[in-house]
């Protein structure tokens, strides 16, 4: 009994620091879109400032605009691969599978499961005819 608590417990260590893992990925991503946010804003009225001083011309300014975004938009991109790669290395170290390596399992046991009630279906079959 005491071995099932331990065992429980343990998984649940686990599920908190995989959910605290997410939380802590999650609020980096957010606080780095939300700079990303106020910068773009920032850029806009920077490149609005330049427009009506003369410095650029307004299809400058879109275009400055327009790679300030798609470039950042790639950072927001290579941001969630390294999450997603932290994220899978810290699954790794906990010693957890991924849902493609528990289907697998979960299938093979199936199998398993389907072998043995042939085999007890043979055994029951052998048993009546004695």
């Amino acid at each position: 009994m005491a071995g099932n608590a331990d065992a429980k417990s343990g998984s649940s260590g686990r599920a908190t620091s995989v959910q605290g893992l997410k939380d802590i990925i999650e609020r980096t991503f957010l606080v780095g879109m939300g700079a990303a946010a106020v910068t773009k804003e920032r850029i806009q009225e920077l490149v609005e400032e330049l427009v009506n001083k003369g410095q650029m011309n307004a299809d400058e300014g879109r275009d400055v605009v327009d790679r300030l975004v798609a470039r950042s938009r790639e950072e927001a991109r290579s941001v969630l691969k390294k999450a997603d790669a932290s994220l899978h290395s810290a699954y790794r170290e906990l010693g957890l599978g991924s849902k493609q390596e528990l289907e697998d399992v979960a299938l093979r046991v199936e199998q398993l499961e389907h072998r043995v009630r042939l085999l007890e279906d043979r055994a029951d079959a052998g048993a009546a005819k004695s």
